[in-house]
């Protein structure tokens, strides 16, 4: 017969203090995939989430300027590279971003340049209340995603554009290599231009 007590007792393990026990993937989830479809809407590139995995390549990125000449700054980004798409279609590459540290310059509500100058609707989204200073980006065709144009924007090739183009899967893959180049040069762009407000 099996002792009860026993059983629990050896089923029990302590856990290290720091140590998260909690699976919050599917909150995590939600909550990026709130951010993917603003950034959707913001650079006109539609792509379903059904497959929406890290290629493993994360990148934390500095720029350093002088707010004055004895005073320098520096701005901290924290970046990982993900695919997305339905089964139907090719994946396409987006940059989830985290400004860590010094954010470059006051938003621009009224004409938002980069996804960071919108508003957020906090009451049509609660999770985006949470994600501050996160943001997705999205590279276009010039910068390693390959496309479909659109009235609206662009969107992921399908398995019927590359039958109808006669291409093959291997021939629409992202190119990781330009969109690093892409984000890299961008937050370079974003400091560049903000960090002059603050001279």
């Amino acid at each position: 017969m099996l002792n009860f007590k026993n059983f629990i007792k050896e089923s029990v393990i302590n856990r290290e203090k720091d140590q998260n026990i909690f699976n919050y993937n599917g909150l995590l989830s939600h909550a990026w995939n709130s951010l993917v479809h603003e950034a959707q809407d913001f650079f006109k590139i539609h792509f379903d989430l059904e497959n929406n995995e890290s290629e493993n390549e994360k990148k934390t990125i500095y720029i350093k300027r002088n707010l004055r000449k004895d005073q320098p700054i520096k701005y901290e980004f924290n970046c990982e590279l993900f695919e997305a798409g339905g089964d139907w279609e090719m994946p396409v590459q987006y940059f989830r971003v985290e400004f860590t540290y010094s954010i470059p310059g006051t938003p621009h509500w009224d004409n938002p340049e980069y996804i960071f100058d919108l508003k957020r609707d906090l009451t049509k989204d609660k999770y985006l209340s949470d994600m501050n200073h996160k943001y997705v980006f999205i590279p276009g065709i010039e910068d390693g995603n390959f496309l479909i144009k659109t009235d609206k924007g662009y969107r992921a090739y399908t398995d019927e554009d590359l039958v109808k183009d006669g291409l093959k899967w291997k021939d629409v893959r992202p190119d990781h290599k330009k969109g690093w180049k892409w984000i890299e040069n961008l937050l370079e762009e974003i400091v560049e231009k903000r960090h002059e407000m603050l001279d």
